[in-house]
C-alpha cells in the first residue's frame, strides 16, 4: 500500500514538473513563433493581428513578400557580410586570446597570478557602457574608426570569457601538465595539443556567447561606423522605421533573417554547450 502511494506521488510530481517544463518552453519559444509567423503575413493582416493571439497563428495570406521587399530596399547581403566578418574575427581571435589567458591563470604558477585573478573577477562586474567612451577615444587615436578593426579589436578580450576559461582549466589535473613538461613539451604546446582538444565544451560555450554578443551589438558599431561601408545588420534595421511609417512586415522579415544564424549556431553546438554548463556549474 505504501509503495503504491509513493509511486502515485512520484508520478504526480513528475507530471507537474513536465507541465512546468512545457510551460517554460512555450514561454521562451513564443517570441520566436511570433517573429517568424509575422514575417510571412502581409502588412494589413500583420497590424490587425499584432495585439491578439492570432499573431501566433499562421493563417490567411502568407508569403515571402516581406523578405523580397527587404532585399529590394537594401543590399542585405552586404550588411550580412559585415556582421559575419565582425563575428568571425571576434569569435576566432577571442577564443584564442581568452582561452590562453584562462589557461595561464588556471593552470600555471607565476608571480602576480592571484592579483590578476582578483582583477579579472572585479572587471566582470563593470558594465560595457561605463567604459565605452574610453574605448571610443582609443579607437579614434589609433585611427581605426569606420573599419572592421574598430568593430572587432575592442571586443576580443572579455573578462567574463577569461573567467569561464579560468574556471574550466582550474579543474583540469595539473599532473597532466607536469607530465607533459617532463616529456619536453612547452607550455604553449600543452595548451594547443593537450588542453584545447580536452576543452571542446567550454570553447563551444564561449563561441556561442561571443557570436551572440558580436552579432547583436548595436551600441559599439553605432559609435565607430560612419557610413554603409562597415555598417552591421542591427544598425541597418533602424532604416525600416522612418518618421512617416513603420514597415512592420519588413522589420519582422529582417529580424527573422538576423535571428536565424544565431539559432543555427546554437543548434550545432548545443551538445557541447550543455556539457560545459554541467561541468562548470554556470548558471543563467
Amino acid at each position: 500500500m505504501a509503495m503504491a502511494q509513493n509511486q502515485t506521488r512520484k508520478y504526480v510530481s513528475n507530471t507537474l514538473f513536465y507541465v512546468l517544463y512545457v510551460a517554460v518552453a512555450i514561454l521562451f519559444l513564443a517570441p520566436l513563433v511570433f517573429l517568424f509567423v509575422s514575417s510571412l503575413k502581409d502588412e494589413t493582416q500583420l497590424i490587425s493581428d499584432m495585439t491578439t493571439m492570432k499573431a501566433f497563428i499562421p493563417y490567411g495570406k502568407m508569403g515571402l513578400d516581406n523578405y523580397v521587399q527587404v532585399f529590394e530596399k537594401m543590399d542585405f547581403l552586404h550588411y550580412f557580410r559585415n556582421s559575419a566578418i565582425n563575428a568571425i574575427i571576434q569569435v576566432a581571435a577571442g577564443l584564442l586570446i581568452n582561452g590562453m589567458m584562462g589557461y595561464a591563470l588556471g593552470l600555471l604558477e607565476f608571480k602576480g597570478r592571484k592579483f590578476l585573478i582578483s582583477l579579472m573577477i572585479s572587471l566582470t562586474i563593470i558594465p560595457t557602457e561605463a567604459v565605452v567612451i574610453n574605448r571610443f577615444l582609443v579607437a579614434v587615436n589609433l585611427g581605426v574608426v569606420n573599419t572592421v578593426w574598430a568593430l572587432s579589436l575592442p571586443n576580443l578580450a572579455i573578462p567574463m570569457y577569461v573567467y569561464l576559461f579560468y574556471q574550466h582549466f582550474r579543474g583540469m589535473p595539473k599532473d597532466l601538465v607536469e607530465a607533459a613538461v617532463i616529456d619536453g613539451e612547452s607550455y604553449t604546446g600543452i595548451f594547443f595539443r593537450i588542453m584545447t582538444p580536452l576543452s571542446k565544451p567550454i570553447y563551444a560555450t564561449v563561441a556561442i556567447m561571443s557570436f551572440i554578443r558580436a552579432w547583436g551589438d548595436l551600441l559599439w558599431p553605432t559609435l565607430v561606423v560612419r557610413d554603409n561601408t562597415w555598417m552591421t545588420l542591427p544598425q541597418k534595421l533602424r532604416s525600416l522605421n522612418d518618421s512617416v511609417y513603420t514597415y512592420w512586415g519588413q522589420i519582422f522579415a529582417f529580424s527573422a533573417m538576423v535571428t536565424l544564424p544565431i539559432l543555427i549556431v546554437f543548434l550545432v553546438f548545443q551538445k557541447q554547450f550543455v556539457q560545459s554548463v554541467a561541468m562548470t556549474g554556470i548558471k543563467g
